[in-house]
Order: C-alpha cells, then sequence, then structure tokens
C-alpha cells in the first residue's frame, strides 16, 4: 500500500490506516476482495499538507470541499478546488498540496482490489492523474464520512467488511454525481454562441485566451467544457473551420493563397499550407487546380 502522508493532525481531522492483516484478510474475502479501502481521513484546513510519490501501488481518490490546492502529475500541473475530486490511479507518480493562503479541506481514501480498477474507470480513466470537477455535493460528504467511521472499527474484520461494502456505493455514486455535474455544465455551456463568435472572427487571431474570456470561463475549464459539449478541443475545431472556409475561398474566388490565409487569420501562407493539407490531404493549390479540372469537366 502507497503510505499516506504523514501530516500532524489536529483536534478537527481524522486518518485510519487499516492494519496490514486485516488488508489480507480483505483481499481473500469473497465479500470484499473485489473492492476494500485500504486507509482514509478527513482533513481541514491542512495548512502545509503535501505528499510526494515516485512510487504508487494503490488507487486514491482526494474530494475537496473546500480551499484549494495543486496537483502535480505527468508534466502537468493541475489546480484543485471545492467541488473538485483528484483521482491518482496506481503506477502513477505525483505531488500534491495544499494552497498556502486558502489550504483545502478534503477528504481521502486509498483503496485496492481485484475489480478497483474497474470502479475507477466509472469516474476518471483508469490510467492517469486527473482532477474531475463533480461539484459540492453534501450526500456525498456524508458518504465519505460515513466510510471513515465505519474504517474506525479497526481490527475488527466484520466492521471493515462493512467499511468495504459502503466504498463501493462511495464510487458508484461518485460516477452518478459527476455525470449530473456534466450535464449540468453541458446545459449552462453555450457552444453555439461560442462557435459562432469563432465564425464570425475566422480572419482575426483568436487563441484559446480570447475564446475562453469570451465565454466567461478560464482557459482551463473552458478548453475542458468545449471538448465535452463538441467532443474535440477548440483550437482544433477552430483549425477545422478556418480550414473548411478556406477550402470555400479556392472554390468561389480567385484570391492567391496568401490572400487566402489571410481571410482565415494566418499570416503565413507556408503554414496555411500545412494546416490545409493536413486537414484535407492536398496542397490549397492542388485542391483548387483538381476543383477547376473536375468544373470544368462537368
Amino acid at each position: 500500500m502507497s503510505q499516506p502522508s504523514d501530516w500532524p493532525l489536529d483536534e478537527r481531522s481524522r486518518r485510519v490506516v487499516s492494519p496490514v492483516v486485516i488488508r489480507r484478510r480483505l483481499a481473500r474475502h469473497p465479500l470484499a476482495r473485489d473492492c476494500f479501502p485500504l486507509a482514509c481521513g478527513y482533513y481541514e484546513r491542512a495548512y502545509g499538507h503535501r505528499m510526494s510519490r515516485s512510487r504508487h501501488d494503490d488507487n486514491l481518490l482526494i474530494y475537496c470541499f473546500a480551499g484549494r490546492g495543486l496537483l502535480e502529475a505527468e508534466g502537468r500541473q493541475l489546480p484543485v478546488g471545492p467541488g473538485d475530486l483528484v483521482v491518482l490511479p496506481p503506477g502513477v507518480g505525483h505531488c500534491y498540496r495544499a494552497a498556502a493562503e486558502d489550504p483545502w479541506s478534503i477528504y481521502w481514501c486509498h483503496f485496492s482490489g481485484e475489480r478497483a480498477r474497474d470502479y475507477l474507470a466509472l469516474i476518471a480513466p483508469p490510467d492517469r492523474a486527473s482532477v474531475v470537477p463533480i461539484g459540492l455535493d453534501p450526500t456525498l460528504r456524508s458518504q465519505f464520512q460515513a466510510l471513515l467511521e465505519a474504517s474506525c472499527q479497526g481490527f475488527d474484520l466484520l466492521g471493515m467488511l462493512h467499511a468495504a461494502n459502503m466504498l463501493k456505493p462511495l464510487l458508484t455514486g461518485l460516477a452518478v454525481s459527476l455525470e449530473r455535474a456534466r450535464s449540468h455544465r453541458r446545459r449552462d455551456f453555450d457552444l453555439r454562441a461560442v462557435q459562432a463568435f469563432m465564425l464570425q472572427n475566422l480572419d482575426k487571431r483568436l487563441d484559446l485566451e480570447t475564446l475562453a474570456r469570451q465565454a466567461g470561463l478560464s482557459r482551463y475549464h473552458f478548453a475542458r467544457r468545449y471538448r465535452e459539449a463538441a467532443g474535440q478541443p477548440p483550437i482544433r475545431h477552430l483549425i477545422r473551420m478556418r480550414m473548411e472556409y478556406a477550402r470555400y475561398l479556392l472554390e468561389t474566388s480567385d484570391s492567391t493563397l496568401a490572400e487566402v490565409a489571410a481571410k482565415v487569420g494566418l499570416d503565413d501562407p507556408l503554414y496555411f499550407s500545412r494546416q490545409f493539407k493536413q486537414v484535407f490531404g492536398v496542397s490549397p493549390a492542388g485542391y483548387r487546380s483538381s476543383h477547376r479540372r473536375a468544373a470544368a469537366a462537368g
């Protein structure tokens, strides 16, 4: 089992680590071996909380319900705020820490089992670190608290079996909450308005910052919401829009390639040609030539 942090507990916080003998029995027990807790806890305003692991052997969830923190994993830095769930599968080295000015308050749980990966896959990709926006849900906090209370049974196998079978509805409950949060964001996020803005400004130098500002979101949350709503990243979609318009201009005008590039917001004709060929498999000049031959033949 990956070692939990040794952050010094105050009177408001709790940490429970299941004894090795109980973990081994749970791993063999038919009512628990599919998925069972190894350790869990609750930290309130965890000043100075920090943990770094180059090796990680189990599954870890951290539910932040107040304050802020940061996850570093796989070359990425992911901010964590209220309503976010940190998901750390086995084998992913990582470092996480509470913010210095506004430290997070969190519930956390290490777990393992034969089907732990399947439960984790309901929530996030089971092979990479994730920060999943679930939202502030009092029911989830109650479930984490109930799991923590049940895990306090220590060497009582029956009590830990009870804890193991409280973990599973918690994990499926997280999946349900996540789907509700995604549905809510899809309803709130005006994809059509963003795409209309993109279409109206194809000749301008649009970037992720500009699009996010138009939507009233941070770059990180805009990119995530756009991907969820459209099925692809916003800049990739913007490039596709530019190239579709460029194709129309090549078919209907005598504009030079440099002029077409400028009309789709690209100053460099060579870069424009590479983007066009990447999307359509042919250069702009080749496309215009073949289109004109086909039109003449028709």
